[in-house]
């Protein structure tokens, strides 16, 4: 028997307001903190650096609205500004050779900034509220905040156009490293969010509603031993359903389940699969550095069982 719509509607509905304020609570609370403990003027002292400019900004599930239960902790980005890794192989000789004449080599690293950002919480949150991970800082919470990833990075821009300081064109993202091996990791938060806010708008709703829908039938057969937790992240859920196309957005949602669930496996048939791209538009959505193929083909076909009634939970 196929899901019935009205379950589908439940499981389409965007998080409570009282989630969503405490998630927007707790990154206040951390930028209030860095605001506090961050020692700038000795930082820009030690590296003689002229400015030193960072922001705060959620990114994930959170930030777009399709969080979920089994989704990770909400993830907080501070990201420093001033100081940030280039990619000019997209300019002309020309403009790259200005480029070079007006940019510098910052002595300010990235494991200078991710131990500031952790010395400066952990004195404002105290002893044990704050734990070093390879990717991130775990911020731990209590009745004022969640439990937050805390992610240091520097900005990342990948150079269109550059003919001075207010004529410049880049697509900006974001460079950190797991710092167990120092492996550099690049994403593009700001352009996915942007790219999935468009996305929505183009289907009256319907792209978050439908990853939320995909996001809880993946629980339920997580919750089942169906699949592994693993196969299907959120991330690249919401990613999948980036590349549908607008038709499959358009109906009620059992139209809408139907419709996707069948371009997908339409495009894993015909090959056209591996072109599909991740919504931040800068990388593709299958690679060894984003999602396994084997795992997108298990997992649809797990969820197209389901919807269709096929599988017993």
């Amino acid at each position: 028997m196929v899901i019935s719509e009205q379950q589908l509607q439940t499981w389409s509905s965007a998080p409570s307001p009282t989630e969503m304020e405490k998630i927007k609570r707790t990154r206040e609370i951390i930028e209030e903190a860095l605001r506090r403990q961050l020692p700038l003027d000795e930082i820009k002292k030690a590296f003689n650096l002229s400015e030193f400019k960072y922001e705060v900004y959620l990114q994930g599930s959170y930030a777009n609205s399709t969080n979920v239960r089994f989704d990770s902790d909400v993830d907080i980005v501070v990201q420093l500004d001033s100081v940030f890794k280039s990619d000019t192989t997209g300019l002309e000789s020309t403009q790259k050779a200005l480029y070079d004449s007006m940019h510098s080599t910052s002595l300010y690293l990235f494991k200078h900034f991710k131990k500031d950002v952790y010395d400066a919480l952990l004195r404002d949150f105290g002893q044990g509220q704050v734990q070093w991970d390879k990717k991130c800082l775990n911020v731990i919470k209590n009745s004022n905040r969640v439990d937050a990833d805390v992610v240091p990075c520097l900005q990342y821009r990948i150079y269109k156009r550059f003919l001075s300081y207010t004529d410049q064109r880049f697509v900006e993202g974001m460079r950190f490293y797991d710092t167990s091996d120092d492996t550099e990791i690049i994403n593009y938060p700001k352009k996915h969010l942007e790219n999935c806010e468009s996305k929505n708008v183009d289907t009256s709703g319907k792209f978050k509603d439908l990853v939320r829908i995909y996001k809880n039938m993946r629980n339920n057969l997580i919750d089942h031993g169906h699949l592994d937790e693993k196969t299907a992240p959120s991330y690249f859920i919401e990613n999948l359903l980036y590349n549908c196309t607008s038709p499959c957005f358009d109906g009620s949602y059992t139209d809408c389940m139907l419709k996707s669930l069948q371009f997908i496996l339409d495009a894993i048939e015909a090959g056209r699969i591996t072109g599909f791209i991740c919504a931040n538009e800068q990388d593709t959505l299958f690679s060894p550095k984003t999602w396994n193929l084997d795992d997108l083909i298990k997992f649809i076909n797990v969820m197209a069982n389901y919807f269709l009634g096929k599988l017993t939970l």
